[in-house]
């Protein structure tokens, strides 16, 4: 019984498949062998070979360049955060660390607003020029109080509450980056704002706002007031 074109060809697939090596033995028909194009073109295996390889590498530099670009930026963003801790080290209060912590982070991270709120009471006597203490008693604190607890960074859209406990409103269409503080007796917030929606997404890493976020909590201390 002579079998149908379509039960050899699917005979022919099989054996191929089992025998990887074959166009190895005859390399012959690798030249010789045509497969058409959905133009009506025809090329040979050998050279439709070529074009998947060529295929092939090009996605893979791609992923190469983007990888190396990633690489460059992060150990930009490394430097410049080396640079704002040793300078937030060197600070002279409160004030001169939150207007470090304000120019800096608008600079590097291309954000319109930088806010700070500590729930927790000044360790020093001229506290009026640091409305960043909030107590820690503050109904502010209650918006973020499951990011404080978990003591993560979170990026993307803020709720209506955080909104409003951060701006006094209860819109803000952009995007934002809010670092958590742990202290010994205190806790607090380091919000980075962009007005661009897309500026800090959910997915970014934020390894290396972590480390900066530690070196804040150190120069905080010797301010924050001990509890009673």
């Amino acid at each position: 019984m002579t079998e149908s074109p379509e039960s050899e060809a699917e005979h022919v697939a099989a054996y191929l498949r089992a025998n990887p090596t074959f166009f190895n033995r005859y390399p012959e028909l690798v030249r010789t062998l045509e497969i058409p194009h959905a133009n009506g073109q025809a090329t040979s295996l050998w050279e439709r070979q070529l074009s998947t390889l060529r295929d092939d590498y090009d996605k893979l530099k791609a992923r190469f360049d983007e990888f190396l670009a990633s690489a460059r930026s992060n150990e930009a963003l490394i430097k410049r955060i080396h640079a704002l801790a040793l300078s937030l080290i060197d600070a002279a209060g409160p004030q001169a660390i939150f207007g470090l912590l304000a120019q800096r982070l608008a600079e590097d991270f291309k954000a319109e607003t930088v806010t700070a709120l500590v729930f927790a009471a000044p360790g020093f006597v001229d506290s009026s020029d640091a409305p960043q203490f909030v107590g820690a008693d503050s109904p502010r604190r209650e918006a973020f109080a499951d990011l404080l607890q978990q003591r993560e960074a979170m990026c993307g859209r803020l709720t209506q509450s955080q909104c409003h406990a951060l701006f006094g409103t209860e819109n803000f269409s952009g995007s934002h980056v809010i670092l958590s503080l742990a202290g010994r007796h205190w806790d607090g917030l380091i919000a980075v704002s962009s007005v661009d929606p897309t500026r800090f997404e959910a997915t970014m890493g934020t390894e290396f706002l972590a480390y900066l976020r530690d070196v804040v909590v150190l120069v905080l201390e010797p301010w924050i007031a001990k509890p009673r």
